[in-house]
């Protein structure tokens, strides 16, 4: 996403809304169109989705960024 600045991506979403529009109003006959796809999305899809994080691992953040008094046991 880093190539990206937030103008293009606005762009792209522009893009993509005329398209369907015009897509729709020509009563969905041929292709939908697609978006133009970001560059982080690589195989996206088929990835497993990430583990969560435990509760002793988020509490160790917060207590890292001072949310969470030092002294606490985790």
């Amino acid at each position: 996403m880093a190539d990206w600045n937030v103008s293009e991506f606005l762009l792209r979403q522009i893009l993509l809304a005329v398209q369907g529009g015009n897509w729709q109003r020509g009563g969905g006959k041929g292709q939908k169109p697609k978006p133009i796809p970001l560059p982080d999305d690589k195989g996206r899809g088929d990835a497993p989705a990430k583990a969560k994080s435990s509760g002793a691992d988020i509490a160790r953040r917060l207590q890292n960024l001072g949310q969470i008094p030092a002294d606490v046991k985790i």
